[in-house]
């Protein structure tokens, strides 16, 4: 191993103490600083669910916090995904029968659901005992250290100098929470599009539980309507519209948990890095949360960054343009391919001229159509799964 200097990671979140371990494990000393804390309610950060695909548990893995046999009350396996058209489209992805070796194993699900507290606190702990790490403390964006790299991770990056964010703000807003079905989820995942709205119901709480979290994208407008009274009352009828929204298909649905509400934006950076610092995750891109790869893509984006410096030379620094090039031009691709990928189908279901009948039934029947094609569909869910 050569001998590292010191990295700044700059971020409080999953990517900034994911960035923080694998790099520690190379021999870098890293100075974990949090940005400003952004005030969120305890119910807000209890709520938040993400799916995180085979190369990302491969990542939480390396970092030493997935459990072995993905044994943990706060991992549910997504055993299907089901995705439903706004007339007759469907699409059900099961897990690959041939799969990428370094990536899964043959009875592997399609992804699982995480809990974010519990992976939050387990990453948490695995940097405050790494001898490799160091922090500043709550709220300290200064360090005294010189250092070699800053990255930083999440957070506004107009306040970093040299980078601009071109964004895309979304007609919707997205509202999440919390619902327990009367029916078992099976764990299976599942997701309807009705021409105006993006509904997900995502399975939490084991195998064989009826928890689910949701994510539910809507007119602004409209989230407006079901966020002005979040009491316990007022949320019966929300429960009773997403039991319409999901068709029924898991019985009746009864809130635990929210709503809560966040805006909904596609955008990237003009540039991943400049000069000693470079941008990791939410800092560098986002994405609409439809097909579920927002914390993946950051998660690719710490394991790439770990990758490129693996391969530095001893006489380079760790922002060598070199490696810093060959960062941006990796991530940028495959970043950029999923999020217009993404653009496209939230447009295709949503935008008023494709609700027009002849587009409805071209939209459907497409998806159909890839549902019937298993070598399309084996080659889409490879994808997903970060191959």
């Amino acid at each position: 191993m050569i001998q590292a200097g010191n990295i700044r990671v700059l971020g409080a979140g999953i990517t900034a103490h994911a960035t923080a371990l694998l790099l520690s494990q190379q021999g870098w000393r890293v100075q974990l600083s949090a940005p400003p804390q952004r005030h969120h309610d305890a119910s807000v950060r209890e709520i938040r669910a993400y799916a995180i695909n085979h190369r990302s548990r491969a990542t939480l893995s390396a970092c030493g916090v997935w459990p072995a046999h993905d044994q943990a009350p706060w991992i549910t396996p997504v055993r299907q995904m089901r995705v439903f058209g706004d007339t007759t489209g469907q699409l059900f992805l099961d897990p690959p029968s041939i799969n990428p070796p370094q990536l899964t194993e043959p009875h592997d699900p399609v992804a699982w659901m995480v809990e974010v507290p519990a992976l939050e606190d387990a990453l948490l702990e695995a940097c405050q005992s790494s001898d490799g790490i160091a922090t500043d403390g709550v709220d300290s964006t200064r360090s005294t250290i010189t250092t070699d790299l800053t990255v930083v991770c999440e957070g506004q990056t107009s306040t970093h100098e040299g980078f601009e964010r071109h964004k895309i703000t979304y007609p919707h807003r997205a509202i999440a929470a919390r619902v327990r079905s009367s029916l078992p989820h099976a764990g299976v995942a599942q997701q309807w599009f009705d021409g105006e709205r993006i509904l997900a119901l995502l399975p939490i709480g084991g195998a064989t539980g009826s928890d689910l979290a949701v994510v539910w994208s809507v007119p602004t407008a409209e989230q407006q309507h079901w966020l002005a009274n979040t009491s316990e009352t007022g949320t019966v009828p929300l429960a009773a519209e997403l039991t319409a929204q999901s068709r029924n298909t898991l019985g009746t649905l009864r809130m635990t948990a929210g709503p809560v509400g966040f805006p909904l934006s596609v955008g990237q950076v003009n540039r991943w890095f400049e000069g000693q610092t470079v941008l990791v995750g939410d800092a560098a891109h986002t994405i609409h949360p439809l097909a579920g790869q927002g914390l993946n893509l950051g998660l690719a984006d710490v394991q790439t960054l770990a990758d490129c410096l693996a391969t530095r030379q001893r006489w380079e620094a760790a922002s060598a343009p070199r490696l810093m090039r060959r960062y941006e031009r990796q991530r940028r691709a495959d970043t950029q391919a999923l999020q217009w990928a993404t653009h496209g189908l939230f447009h295709l279901f949503t935008n008023d001229l494709t609700r027009q009948t002849p587009m409805a039934w071209l939209r459907n029947t497409g998806l159909s159509a890839f549902n019937a094609l298993p070598s399309l569909k084996r080659w889409a869910q490879q994808q997903a799964m970060g191959n």
